[in-house]
């Protein structure tokens, strides 16, 4: 497997860092704690910074305006970009976008590129995908999904429950999973704009950590209208196009995670070098150096997990078993580390003086988002005793 970084990825990554030290992480003192987001004008300033700089859309293919990056160049990219938390964002290659954007090139009519993907590669609309249910839907075990499409002529009359839609206030449309017929084996993606009569945005869901552009948020589907034209990809292929967004989508949230990772263990490395206590700077006591040595095993083995699978995806070879390894490892890794950190800090790792405690608040979503850690578990196990995967 070779890992080599070309010159073009190493100047892309180059300037990626430039952008995000030099205006992302300076833009991170305007957070609102109240309101758990940056403020918008802050947000749009960083989109028209990144446009000017040239680093829009830097994971789509060329003719797409991106930089045609295979997937260990868009790892070492993003995994500079989730330095910061509006990195992704002001890049337009931020979830949900980014991996609906991955589903749309790949499924999308003509009809539905046009009307959907170019303005929203242009950064002109938000999208979002509804998957997720309250109980007893759907949730780790998409079996139980009980929104449902029932065919009506030309048209397909939706009815369902969703939350936790990431990013869906102030969506222009979503994209929605959903059984056909009762049938989950015939279950669809629909595209659905989101001034549609009979869907609601409920509310954004009080959340943990920071409701991000668009919040996490609950939605009502009674008797929406979907235009045969609207189905996105062909009949009761949802299954299998939800898999062509996720398992890449996982790797996406891994590669973003190792930046945050790393940037926070640099913020705790440079407070132990200059804090001194009991006589010795913290940095040289024997019990904070073991715990930066097991941060950097694990950052250095969550990156060679997340590089496997991108070569394996970049070969066309399964990859499915250990983008579960990296999903489980990297984000059981960034909580951790991050904890970690505001341990070394102390009081001031604990308080809003250091963004360790932001990042703590939203890093602890990372073990439930895009399947909890005990799914992941129980499909490498699965894969192990049926012997589809060995040791």
């Amino acid at each position: 497997m070779d890992f080599q970084i070309s010159p073009e990825v190493e100047e892309l990554r180059a300037k990626v860092r430039a952008f995000v030290e030099e205006e992302c992480i300076p833009a991170e003192k305007h957070y609102d704690h109240h309101d758990g987001r940056f403020p918008k004008a802050i947000t749009d300033e960083l989109r028209a910074k990144a446009k000017a700089r040239g680093l829009w859309t830097p994971h789509l293919p060329k003719e797409l305006g991106g930089f045609g990056l295979d997937v260990i160049g868009t790892s070492i990219i993003f995994s500079e970009l989730g330095r910061s938390a509006l990195g992704p964002f002001a890049c337009n290659c931020d979830a949900p976008d980014e991996g609906n954007m991955h589903l749309l090139n790949h499924a999308a009519s003509p009809e539905q590129r046009e009307r959907f993907l170019k303005p929203l590669i242009a950064g002109e609309i938000r999208s979002a995908f509804a998957m997720t249910e309250p109980p007893p839907g759907a949730g780790a075990d998409p079996t139980s999904l009980q929104t449902n499409a029932v065919k009506d002529g030309d048209k397909f009359i939706l009815n369902g429950h969703k939350w936790y839609c990431t990013g869906a206030n102030y969506s222009n449309f979503l994209i929605v999973f959903a059984k056909l017929g009762g049938s989950f084996r015939r279950s669809t993606l629909f595209l659905v704009p989101t001034d549609s009569p009979g869907y609601e945005m409920v509310r954004e869901i009080p959340v943990m950590g920071s409701h991000g552009p668009g919040g996490h948020c609950e939605l009502k589907f009674k008797d929406v209208v979907v235009p045969e034209n609207m189905v996105l990809g062909k009949l009761a292929e949802g299954f299998r196009l939800s898999q062509v967004r996720l398992g890449p989508a996982r790797l996406t949230h891994c590669m973003r995670w190792l930046g945050l990772a790393r940037r926070s263990m640099e913020i705790a490395m440079k407070y132990a070098k200059e804090r001194e206590v009991f006589g010795q700077k913290i940095a040289e006591h024997q019990g904070i150096q073991w715990t930066m040595a097991e941060r950097a095993r694990d950052i250095e083995m969550g990156w060679m997990l997340t590089l496997k699978s991108a070569w394996l995806i970049q070969h066309g070879k399964d990859a499915r078993q250990e983008i579960s390894m990296a999903k489980w490892h990297v984000s059981e890794t960034l909580c951790k580390t991050i904890d970690d950190a505001i341990q070394i800090c102390g009081g001031t790792g604990y308080s809003q003086d250091l963004p360790l405690e932001m990042f703590y608040r939203d890093a602890r979503a990372a073990r439930l988002a895009d399947g909890p850690s005990e799914v992941h578990k129980m499909v490498i196990a699965r894969n192990l005793v049926s012997g589809k995967a060995g040791f």
